[in-house]
């Protein structure tokens, strides 16, 4: 196996030694910016009962916690020793009743219907294999009315990796948009910044009322 097609699986689902202790902490650096507009984005409020899909490192997450004293934060990661890591992590916030980790994947997620108020999701939307079917799942355990944040980096950025050609499925932000709309999402709107590697963008959506 070649470096880059190891560091493309290794990002699609951090295990291992290395999964753990480098590129988990790799991770949290490189989405940092990203990670930030994204908790902007989801415009927290204290009783918010929070999913977030592919928490890696858990950097999202401990921001998350301060912000919603009166709700939770449940972690989906498709990495078994992503659980276990930030298992330890938050263990006083997890027996305490305000974090939930479990080991799924966006396409079938283990919840009831309308469970959360809001959803987010950051760099996990190039791994899909099916992004329709994943975006049902956000959209089947959002409450109406609430709220997901879908950020990553569009293709512009992310071609010039080379590990984006071992497994990644890359898109611009108005495919990403397209995509929440085809889901049924309303008021769908597109932020983008920058950091060191380039654009990201986190497309936003509203759940229908009615749905």
């Amino acid at each position: 196996m070649g470096r880059h097609s190891f560091i493309a699986r290794q990002l699609r689902k951090p295990s291992g030694i290395y999964g753990k202790y480098v590129l988990s902490r790799y991770m949290n650096k490189a989405d940092a910016d990203l990670n930030t507009q994204t908790l902007t984005s989801l415009d927290l409020q204290p009783d918010d009962r929070v999913l977030e899909v592919g928490f890696g490192g858990g950097d999202l997450i401990s921001r998350m916690l301060p912000l919603i004293d009166k709700g939770s934060v449940t972690g989906v990661d498709y990495s078994s020793d992503m659980v276990a890591l930030c298992g330890k992590r938050f263990s006083p916030s997890i027996a305490a009743g305000q974090v939930e980790l479990i080991c799924a994947n966006a396409e079938a997620l283990p919840f009831e219907a309308d469970s959360f108020s809001k959803v987010c999701t950051v760099s996990t939307i190039y791994f899909w294999s099916q992004p329709a079917v994943a975006l049902d799942e956000l959209s089947r355990v959002l409450r109406p009315n609430g709220r997901l944040v879908v950020g990553f980096v569009p293709r512009s950025t992310m071609s010039k990796f080379p590990e984006t050609e071992h497994g990644f499925t890359l898109y611009d932000s108005e495919e990403v948009a397209q995509l929440l709309r085809e889901a049924g999402f309303r008021e769908v709107n597109t932020i983008t910044g920058t950091d060191r590697r380039g654009e990201f963008a986190c497309v936003i959506g509203e759940k229908n009322a009615e749905d």
